[in-house]
């Protein structure tokens, strides 16, 4: 993340975080969660928590450098942090509401919706959080020097995660329509892509 915002190159993708979290279980263990319904029902749960600390780390961030930097700078960093917040809260709802759909659905449709949308929501999540982390220990001196890189990034960033959850919507809609062996995956440059039977994307 610093490497991005000091670089000005977006290098850290959706994909990058995945495979940095699978690696890490892969040595640590991963997490004692509930299975099936259970699971779901603890998954909501934790999105329903995910907006009020994201929106909380915002504030944090914004707050770290009050009355400490120039107030064009304050009032720059306050809509790119808000902006942003804002985009992530969206993000969960959509996911949830993907979900609860997906709930109709059940079996094997449900369960790979939930393999797309969960390990997509982590990522994207964890990269905000660690953006307002930075933000925050940033030195007020140093803010506006990188304001205007961290609000390239995060732009970036947010039309990442937008692609992302268009595919997811789309691979959504498809299943609703019938139409069969619908494949989701990777693009080269890490966004969602979607892609039918016939290799169309």
């Amino acid at each position: 993340m610093k490497r991005d915002i000091e670089q000005g190159s977006i290098q850290l993708s959706l994909t990058d975080i995945v495979r940095l979290a699978i690696e890490f279980t892969e040595t640590h263990g991963g997490c004692d969660t509930p299975r099936g319904q259970a699971y779901l029902v603890f998954l909501f749960g934790q999105m329903d928590s995910l907006n009020k600390i994201v929106f909380d780390k915002a504030m944090e961030a914004m707050s770290a450098h009050l009355e400490k930097v120039p107030e064009e700078v304050y009032a720059t960093l306050s809509i790119i942090m808000t902006r942003y917040a804002m985009h992530e809260i969206n993000l969960v709802d959509n996911v949830a509401s993907l979900l609860r759909t997906g709930l109709e659905l059940g079996g094997e449709p449900l369960e790979r919706l939930l393999g797309m949308v969960e390990p997509i929501l982590f990522a994207a999540v964890a990269r905000f959080l660690a953006v307002a982390e930075l933000v925050s220990n940033t030195p007020s001196s140093e803010l506006q020097r990188t304001v205007a890189s961290i609000e390239q990034v995060i732009s970036h960033y947010m039309y990442e995660e937008g692609r992302a959850l268009t595919a997811i919507k789309f691979y959504m809609d498809m299943i609703l329509s019938g139409t069969p062996q619908l494949i989701v995956g990777d693009s080269d440059d890490g966004k969602e892509a979607t892609e039918d039977n016939s290799g169309h994307t």
